[in-house]
This record gives structure tokens, C-alpha cells and sequence, in this order.
């Protein structure tokens, strides 16, 4: 299966119109062997230049949100985009099933897309795509690098289905004390026959040794076995998996996503249970899923229970009594690492239902949620007044989304109750926070059980309209109480975690002129309650501009310009905590170019302003990728250079890396980095790829020559 990926099917859409619904001595070294290469390669033109793959948009936004928050972890839902590549989504199949696999689209675009091609036939361009109902060009070049529009093959008879193995293997050495040696290895294994199909994951970080004393062999071992079915049951999964719930106030496995503020749209993806496939530790469900029905009458029911790591509190006979929070990262190295490593077991039931019919669908949903050690957080930290405390959580949730291709409405309500009907009189833990409402009444018909139900509680609605083929606006209102919890919750947010903000977002796409693409986005919010470094409330805002012009199909230029502001107190060492509004200014200029078929050519310079501190920083960057004619070789090349006034003015720029990953390396204080990246496809079904990288960094703290080796083998039979 081939993925569609052809620039000039991709500039169809610029022309939609209304009535179309930063040397030692070695390391210079270096740098001139790859001067003299890029000069060798460059004399080998021409030829024919492999199709566009990147979704420019998406990785753009990772560099940002990961420069504006460190919290940010797009982990799981990058490696979910990269696993659609290998196994692109063929739309012209017609199938719901096979078509929602692209998770980030509804219910209503997955039937749309289905209906039509059922209707009409094959869709031989993205240009028809974009023509659909609740379809646009943002979210059209968001499916693209995912999808085929291939003909259907004929079924050809007996068949003994596909097997997909990756293995990969990574290095890093340097100068710096505090890197973890080792190799990290992961094991990948998918196979897939009629409606059976399972998968396996085998992951070592550095340092991770490999034993079987209280471990699988590696470290992080995940699993699935999948049936899907065509009738009354609809998907049954044993193993890991998945779940996105309605907009997201409960669950959604693709979380991250709530921080994109210039996506095509705010709603969240299709509903569903699905097989885990990413390596990240903690933020899954391992047990049974079961999916009944059809996408206008069905529901999901599913009962998890996985150990996870937390942060264990010990009593004076080393008796652990307890966990302060949870960790996250996956690592496993160092004493307090091991010791937070699968100390907490969550034990999860859940149950959705779902009806509808083709205009307006609805859901709700109810989880309950124990944990083997209750959460007793430190109370005298301003921002843990809120936090989670207990060993038990009971949620539940209401959702609605209605309306035509042009008007889509979407909402959903949540409530959560910790430690239900018993709150936490009598387990020695803290008592339940008082009234945080303004009523002053702690006792009042909202408490039940130490519970209050005023403070418990969350609430996400938002409209997307698409008035012509030219434009489409978002908006969406919010509102997270500070003692609304939900562990696994993913819903549009700007601060992490699953409460404790307001907030109004809107966002408009238009085609301002032949070629010329503009979107616009503001996000303001206030956080009502103390956080991690602001003790008291406090308002923030997010402002995007990016503009896209592309005139030819080997041509593009793209500019953005975004604004991040955000209340934190002020550092003194004494007095009451003073707030000072902390701004990032970050400025973004893409060219790219195909001067001949064979090479792509991508420029970018990119610059950050910090305030009050005056921290600036820049970044120049210069990718070359060559595909060479005669033998099934690709190679990419990449020279960076960074200057910047500390860590609160890093910069990032996105690499190519290997198959099912990703690397966004953060550059800062007077850093260069380099890497050349080889693929080699001597068939459909087996590729190599190598890659090598280092980073000079001399001038930084701890800094020096660091360098990295990565290789990977896929197959396939």
C-alpha cells in the first residue's frame, strides 16, 4: 500500500473557491566532511524526488508548545500519526472501521468520507476531499501523509496476513557527566490477518539493563491481541489499549492535542477504544475493551488494571503508607527511579454508551477508578490545595455533538467525585478542602459525603463553522473547577493537568488571496487557584499568526509569529509572592524548495524574545534531502546553528529521525547541531535506515562535543 503523498495533489488546494463547499578542532572536522559530501551530492542531479511526507503545520506547533511548556509531552500521539505510516488508511475502502483509524477526525467526518465514496466511487484527489462536508484544506493536508487512494485490491484468497517487524537501536555519547550511558533498544512487532491482529513492544531506555529479576527482559514490555468484527460486536481488545471519550474531559489518549491551538478544529477525534502502540510508561489501560454496535448506537466497555509509577511515602518501619504524586518519563536508572517504578497498581471500569442519528449524536460515560495506595499530597505547598487525595475516583460525563457540514456544535459536561460516599474521614488521610465557590458554605446541599459538588466539575462547548470553501472559524469556551480530577483526561486546555482554568479560544483559516493561506488564534484563560509557581490567580494568554504562500508546487514559504503571557510570582526571598507577567515572543520564517525532482532543499530561521528578562535567542537551520536515482537510497542532511541568552529562549527544530519516531532536539546558549540520516529500500518490504548527529555545545554548562548513533531495520512478510 502506497501513501498519497504528491505535492501537486496537495497544492489542489490552494485554489479552493467560495462556491466549493551552532567548534572544537574534531568537531570542524567534521563539518568540512560534510561540506564535501553535500558538494558530491549536489553534483548528482537530477532525478526523481520522493514524495512530501511532513505535515508542516503539526511539527511547526510541537516547536512551539514544546518552547512555551515543559510540560508538554506529545510522545504518544506522534508515535499513533507515525504507526498510520507505515500502514497508511485507505479511504476509498469505504469502511468506517478501516476510514476512523485517522483518530483525529469525528464521527460525522468519518461517515461523511464513507458515504461518499460508497456513493460515488474512488476519490482520486485531495482536492475532492476538501470539497466534502465538515471537511476543509487544514484538515484535508492534516490526513494526507496518512492516507492512500489507492484503488481497492481484490480480495485474492487464502490469505496469511502481514507482519510488520521493527527493530531499532540508539546510542549517545559525550562529555557530559549527567548523561546516562547504554544503548536503547525497541522491538516492534505487528501482524495482522482478516479481522485478528495483535502487536508487541519491547522497550530499554539507557542504563535500563535487560533481566528477568522482577522484569519481563525489558524494561517496558506492552502487548495486544485485536478482533474486529463486522456485526453487533464491533472490536474486542485484550492487552493495551486506548480510549478517547467525547471531547476529552474523561478520557483521550491523544491528550496533547489540546494544546495546538491553530489546529483545523478543537473538536476532539472519534470516540473509541483502540490498541496501545506507543512506548510511553504509564498513561494506558491494560486489561479488556469491548466495542459494541455502530457509531449511531453502540458502546464501550472496558476494565484496566496496571501498575504505574509514583513517588512513595514510607512510614518509620519503611512501610509505604502512600504516594505524593505521580512520575512520569518512563525512566528507570537511578535509585529514585527504580524505587517509583510500578509502585502504584490503578485499577479502572468504565462504560460509554452511544446514540445518535446522522445530525446530532450524544454519549455518556462513567468511570470508576481505585488505587493500592491512597494519594496523600504535601498540603503545605499552595498549589497542592486541590490536589488529588484518596484511593478512590468515580467520574461521569455527558457529551453532544450536532449539527450539518457548515455548523457543527460540540459540548461536554463532567463530574468527578474522589473517595465517593466515605470521603476521607477515618483513612488518617487530610480533610476533604473547604468551599472554594464563594457561597461560604462548606456544609451546604453541594457536600455529600465530604464531597463538594460545586468544586468537582468541568465543562468544555465550542462551534465550528465553515461559511465557505475560503473560511472556517473555531471557538470554544471552558470551564475546569480547581477540584476536578481525571487522570486520564485530554480535553482543549492551556495549563496541564485536569483543572483549575477558564477560558475562551477562537481561531479562523482563510484564504486571503490565490496561494495565500492565513490563520489567525487567541486563547485567553485565568487560573482561579494557586499553582506550581504562581500562589495565587492568575491570567495567561496564547496568540498565533502563521501565514502560508505557495505559488508553485516546488516552492512554499511560511511565516508565523506567536505570543505566550502568563502570570508567575515574582522571585524575592522574603515578603508576600509579588506576580509579574512573564511573556515569549517567537518568531518563525520555512522556505522550501525543490530546485530539481530529485532534491528538497527546507531553510529556517526562527527567534525567540523573553520578557521582563530581555532573554533573546535565535536559530538558522539548513535541511537537504536527495533521493538518488538508480539505487533505492535516500539520504538527509541537516546544519543548525543557535544562539541564545539561556533556557527560557531555547529553540527547537524538528529532525527527520527513523521510522515510528521522532526527535525535536531544544537548542540553546551557543549550541550547533548536525546530522546525516541514510534510508535504504531495496524492497517494498524491508528498509534500513542509519543515522548519525552530534551537538557542540562548548560554551554551555556541562557542554561539549555530544554525539549519537541510531540504527533500524523494518520488514515485512
Amino acid at each position: 500500500m502506497k501513501s498519497l503523498c504528491a505535492v501537486n495533489l496537495l497544492t489542489m488546494l490552494h485554489g479552493i473557491p467560495d462556491k466549493h463547499p551552532d567548534l572544537n578542532s574534531g568537531s570542524r572536522k567534521i563539518h568540512l566532511s560534510f561540506r564535501i559530501a553535500f558538494a558530491i551530492i549536489m553534483a548528482l542531479l537530477p532525478g526523481r524526488l520522493l514524495c512530501q511526507e511532513e505535515n508542516h503545520a503539526l511539527r511547526e506547533s510541537v516547536e512551539e508548545i514544546l518552547a512555551f511548556s515543559e510540560d508538554a509531552d506529545p510522545a504518544a500521539m506522534l508515535e499513533e500519526l507515525e504507526g498510520l505510516k507505515e500502514s497508511p488508511v485507505n479511504v476509498n475502502s469505504g469502511d468506517e472501521s478501516e476510514i476512523s483509524r485517522l483518530f483525529f477526525l469525528t464521527e460525522f467526518q468519518v461517515m461523511v468520507l464513507a458515504d461518499h465514496v460508497r456513493k460515488n466511487g474512488s476519490v482520486v484527489t485531495l482536492y475532492e476531499l476538501a470539497l466534502l462536508p465538515a471537511f476543509d484544506r487544514n484538515t484535508v493536508l492534516l490526513m494526507a501523509p496518512y492516507i492512500s487512494l489507492e484503488p481497492v485490491a481484490p480480495n485474492r484468497g487464502k490469505s496469511y496476513g502481514r507482519t510488520l517487524v521493527t527493530m531499532t537501536a540508539s546510542s549517545r555519547f559525550g562529555r557530559d557527566e549527567n548523561d546516562t550511558e547504554g544503548i536503547r533498544s525497541l522491538l516492534k512487532v505487528k501482524h495482522e490477518q482478516g479481522s485478528i491482529s495483535f502487536g508487541l513492544a519491547a522497550e530499554n531506555d539507557p542504563g535500563e539493563p535487560f533481566t528477568f529479576k522482577n522484569a519481563p527482559g525489558s524494561d517496558f514490555l506492552s502487548g495486544y491481541i485485536q478482533y474486529e468484527g463486522k456485526g453487533f460486536i464491533n472490536r474486542i481488545i485484550a492487552g493495551d489499549f486506548a480510549v478517547r471519550a467525547g471531547e476529552g474531559l474523561l478520557f483521550n489518549s491523544s491528550r496533547w492535542m489540546g494544546s495546538w491551538l491553530s489546529s483545523p478544529s478543537f473538536m476532539s477525534g472519534r470516540s473509541t477504544a483502540a490498541p496501545y502502540t506507543s512506548t510511553e510508561e504509564n498513561s494506558f489501560f491494560r486489561g479488556v475493551s469491548l466495542t459494541l454496535g455502530s457509531m449511531n448506537a453502540g458502546a464501550v466497555l472496558f476494565a484496566s488494571s496496571n501498575k504505574i509509577d509514583a513517588r512513595l511515602l514510607f512510614a518509620e518501619d519503611s512501610t509505604a503508607t502512600g504516594v505524593s504524586n505521580l512520575v512520569r518519563g518512563g525512566i528507570h536508572v537511578s535509585e529514585s527511579q527504580l524505587e517509583a517504578r510500578n509502585s502504584l497498581t490503578e485499577t479502572v471500569a468504565g462504560l460509554r454508551l452511544i446514540a445518535g442519528a446522522d445530525k446530532v449524536r450524544g454519549g455518556v460515560t462513567a468511570a470508576a477508578t481505585w488505587f493500592s495506595l491512597p494519594f496523600i499530597p504535601d498540603m503545605t505547598k499552595p498549589e497542592n490545595l486541590h490536589a488529588f487525595t484518596g484511593d478512590r475516583l468515580l467520574n461521569l460525563a455527558a457529551d453532544i455533538r450536532a449539527g450539518t457540514g457548515s455548523v457543527l456544535f460540540f459540548a461536554e459536561a463532567g463530574l468527578s467525585l474522589a473517595n465517593p460516599l466515605t470521603g476521607t474521614s477515618g483513612t488518617g488521610l487530610p480533610d476533604p478542602q473547604a468551599d472554594t465557590t464563594g457561597t461560604g458554605f462548606p456544609d451546604s446541599a453541594s457536600a455529600i459525603g465530604g464531597l463538594n459538588l460545586r468544586d468537582s466539575w468541568a465543562v468544555t462547548a465550542g462551534l465550528r463553522a465553515k461559511p465557505s470553501g475560503r473560511v472556517t472559524f473555531n471557538i470554544l469556551a471552558r470551564h475546569f473547577a480547581p477540584g476536578y480530577h481525571a487522570f486520564h483526561s485530554g480535553a482543549f486546555k492551556a495549563g496541564s493537568g485536569s483543572g483549575n482554568e477558564t477560558g475562551l479560544s477562537a481561531s479562523v483559516h482563510l484564504e486571503a488571496a490565490r496561494h495565500l493561506f492565513v490563520t489567525a488564534a487567541a486563547d485567553h484563560y485565568r487560573i482561579p487557584w494557586p499553582r506550581y509557581r504562581s500562589s495565587s490567580p492568575s491570567y495567561g494568554s496564547r496568540i498565533e499568526i502563521r501565514g502560508e504562500y505557495q505559488p508553485r508546487d516546488d516552492i512554499s514559504m511560511r511565516l508565523s509569529w506567536t505570543s505566550l503571557s502568563r502570570e508567575y510570582d515574582a522571585a524575592r526571598e522574603t515578603g508576600t509572592a509579588r506576580s509579574v507577567i512573564h511573556t515569549r515572543q517567537q518568531f518563525g520564517f520555512v522556505f522550501d524548495i525543490s530546485p530539481a525532482e530529485t532534491l528538497r532543499l527546507t531553510t529556517r530561521a526562527s527567534a525567540s524574545l523573553i520578557a521582563p528578562s530581555a532573554e533573546k535567542g535565535y536559530l538558522l537551520c539548513q535541511d537537504f534531502t536527495y533521493t538518488f536515482r538508480t539505487i533505492p537510497l535516500r539520504l538527509w542532511f541537516r546544519y543548525a546553528m543557535c544562539s541564545s541568552g539561556g533556557w527560557d529562549s531555547r529553540l527547537y527544530a524538528w529532525e527527520n529521525d527513523l521510522l515510528n519516531s521522532f526527535s525535536v532536539p531544544a537548542m540553546y546558549g551557543e549550541m550547533t547541531r548536525s546530522f546525516v540520516m541514510l534510508s535504504w529500500k531495496p524492497a517494498d518490504r524491508l528498509e534500513v535506515r542509519l543515522k548519525y548527529g552530534f551537538t557542540d555545545s562548548g560554551s554551555n554548562p556541562g557542554g561539549g562535543l555530544k554525539q549519537e548513533v541510531k540504527g533500524q531495520v523494518r520488514f515485512g512478510f
